[in-house]
């Protein structure tokens, strides 16, 4: 062993074919590593549309709860009611009624909308759907 002489040629070839290998190796682990960082931006685009949801609804229950109280406080049927949120975006309720009075005039169409923005059952006659409203808008059923 002594007297032998590497042969560069031999080695130059097997570097070669080795860096080959490892080249290999880089695309491999490169090519995996890219589809899991888009799982990780779609997780991240999913927390993001979650984290936006939770915060409309809990506004939407802090105004709800707000308003709630001050339903609570109606004693006549042509008083003013406090608009409840919709627990989906935390927006105003569309339709929804000016006064207890106005209540029994709703729609049936609307009265769903409004009890399914609220998150509540629609199931069941016109007079429990309509006091289900009024538990959710806060109305007193002694005083209206």
């Amino acid at each position: 062993m002594a007297n032998q002489q590497p042969d560069f040629a031999v080695a130059a070839q097997y570097v070669h074919q080795f860096g080959d290998q490892v080249a290999l190796m880089g695309n491999t682990a490169i090519g995996g590593l890219a589809a899991v960082l888009e799982e990780i931006q779609r997780i991240n685009q999913r927390f993001d549309r979650f984290e936006q949801s939770l915060k409309a609804e809990l506004k939407a229950e802090r105004v709800n709860n707000i308003s709630r109280l001050q339903n609570s406080s109606v004693t006549h049927p042509d008083q003013h009611l406090a608009v409840l949120h919709s627990y989906v975006d935390n927006t105003p309720l569309p339709n929804f009624p000016a006064t207890p009075a106005d209540i029994p005039d709703l729609s049936n169409a609307n009265l769903g909308v409004i009890l399914r923005q609220l998150e509540l059952s629609v199931a069941g006659d016109r007079l429990e759907k309509e006091g289900r409203l009024r538990v959710a808008i806060g109305l007193l059923e002694r005083a209206v």
